[in-house]
């Protein structure tokens, strides 16, 4: 976790530790105690290695994050998305129950929110913070990193991200019974396929009610033993959502 949390600092996110297996700040300050003092960080982690890994979101970090909270959740981006167009391709995170979308923060400020751009999508900017990889509460970890890439710079976001709830109310009337949706059908964009710490391919999740598809796209030749690797993250990750696993 320490590698983690000095490599963050070093991309100019301030970080904290959090208690093991747990949401909660472990300082006396919680996210107040945000920092990149790389010291500081060190002296966190030797005093307990097991500590989870928090960002302080917002302008003390120059990121904001979305959280998309399951497949209701899922369902009602596609909605958004459909009126208002595409969030861009950032880096994610995978949670327990859905993902974190990481985007640097636009000039003006970006404030938290709790299902005010629709239900079960949250947004976390100035006072608020996210667990990081490879935190983990209750066993489940944040994101599986064979799969996933590690949080890193993100792509620019959109300053309109938070606007215009009226919209939201458009979208859910225009996108609504008049059109079919598959409520337990999820299609996502692209992710990155690393394998030790090498961008080898594209991956996309179809998420089902019990099942989760993964297809893969390698941009160049792979191992054997890569493809085992991918395989058992694959497996792992199925595990974690609590879903079977095909593959594409």
């Amino acid at each position: 976790m320490i590698r983690t949390a000095i490599a963050l600092a070093l991309k100019g996110l301030a970080v904290f530790p959090c208690r093991p297996q747990d949401k909660r700040p472990a300082t006396a300050n919680g996210l107040k105690d945000a920092t990149t003092d790389l010291d500081k960080i060190r002296q966190w982690w030797r005093q307990e290695p097991q500590f989870n890994l928090a960002i302080a979101t917002g302008a003390v970090s120059g990121i904001f994050v979305v959280d998309i909270d399951g497949l209701d959740a899922e369902v009602e981006l596609r909605r958004l998305e459909a009126e208002h167009g595409e969030i861009p391709s950032t880096i994610e995170a995978i949670t327990a129950r859905g993902r974190h979308v990481y985007f640097r923060s636009p000039e003006i400020p970006v404030r938290n929110s709790v299902s005010k751009i629709a239900p079960g999508i949250d947004v976390r900017g100035d006072g608020g913070y996210v667990l990081a990889p490879p935190s983990h509460v209750d066993g489940k970890h944040a994101v599986d990193t064979a799969l996933q890439e590690a949080v890193g710079e993100a792509a620019g976001g959109r300053a309109d991200v938070e606007r215009d709830p009226a919209g939201r109310q458009r979208a859910v009337e225009r996108h609504g019974a008049g059109e079919e949706l598959q409520e337990h059908q999820v299609h996502e964009r692209a992710y990155l396929l690393v394998v030790d710490g090498q961008i080898v391919g594209t991956w996309r999740r179809t998420l089902n009610k019990d099942t989760v598809s993964i297809k893969i796209d390698y941009l160049s030749r792979v191992t054997k033993a890569q493809m085992r690797a991918v395989a058992a993250a694959a497996e792992r990750y199925g595990t974690f959502l609590g879903k079977s696993i095909i593959m594409a």
